[in-house]
């Protein structure tokens, strides 16, 4: 990015890990978001943690929900180390940073701020965990085509993944314009040369009204989606909850996404963990690798 492109002139940030060493007071980890009651990121801590007394001694991970991000915001500031950011405030967290690692510039969105030296730095710990699985889910990645749905936080990050790992790469969404907005941004800050989106999709289907009945509208999976389906070699389900027109093509051709792997991104409410396919990867996955970059960045170990 050209610093012209760029006003807040994001450096990268320094490695915070060595907070790790302060062990004057309690050093708080947490999770901002909303809702996260059902969140298994505390459970993680604990589990990973849990043959290192001298760890969770000094450490502890919360959960701080809040209506809106200015106040999880405040909380953070006020009495966390680091926190690990989740939907709806991921692009506000990327916006707040004083600090922003290549990941983060990459996805304009952040799932992990942590405080250090030069303020708070701003990581993505999602593209990570993304980047890993295709890496070894194969082991050819540049010969592979992935079809990533939805483009929020957790699908730019998976976009993004997905084009380091040098696979051609499908975004789709209900709302073409912002799918289509963040391609071109791809596209103008490439420092790794990773290349572009190859086609931007529309989520929607369209109807076809075979009586003037209502009951007799039959919802038909467009022909340019129906195509990279079937050209992809992994789905990258990434919205929050079920698409109506998914399931809908879905019941309409049961074995579409046969012969693929899908990963998902939910782990709470999964839309597709029952769907017949050549290997299921749980948004639970998704969730361990990121907290195990979590880790390693905020505490060093």
């Amino acid at each position: 990015m050209k610093e012209s492109d760029n006003p807040k002139n994001l450096a990268e940030p320094e490695w915070p890990g060595a907070l790790g060493s302060r062990n004057d007071r309690p050093m708080r980890l947490g999770l901002i978001g909303c809702p996260i009651s059902h969140s298994k990121s505390p459970a993680l801590f604990l589990e990973h943690y849990a043959s290192r007394p001298d760890i969770l001694e000094h450490w502890s991970y919360d959960l701080i929900e809040r209506d809106t991000f200015d106040e999880a915001w405040a909380a953070f500031l006020q009495d966390y180390v680091a926190v690990n950011v989740t939907a709806p405030f991921k692009e506000d967290a990327f916006k707040a940073a004083d600090t922003h690692s290549y990941s983060t510039l990459r996805c304009l969105a952040s799932n992990l701020l942590v405080k250090s030296g030069s303020g708070v730095s701003a990581y993505n710990t999602d593209f990570e965990a993304v980047l890993k699985i295709l890496q070894q889910e194969f082991p050819k990645p540049e010969e592979h085509r992935a079809m990533v749905i939805g483009c929020g936080g957790a699908g730019k990050a998976a976009t993004a993944a997905a084009l380091e790992a040098g696979m051609k790469v499908y975004l789709c969404n209900r709302t073409v314009s912002r799918a289509q907005e963040f391609a071109d941004y791809l596209r103008r800050y490439d420092p790794h040369k990773c290349g572009t989106v190859s086609k931007i999709l529309n989520l929607n289907g369209y109807a076809s009204i075979s009586t003037i009945e209502a009951a007799n509208i039959q919802w038909t999976i467009p022909p340019a989606l129906k195509i990279a389906i079937y050209e992809a070699d992994t789905i990258i389900y990434t919205l929050p909850g079920p698409s109506d027109n998914l399931r809908r093509f879905l019941s309409d051709d049961p074995g579409l996404l046969a012969g693929k792997t899908v990963i998902e991104a939910n782990y709470k409410s999964p839309v597709l963990s029952f769907t017949p396919c050549r290997h299921y990867i749980s948004g639970l996955t998704w969730l361990r690798l990121q907290a195990l970059a979590t880790y390693r960045i905020a505490i060093g170990r």
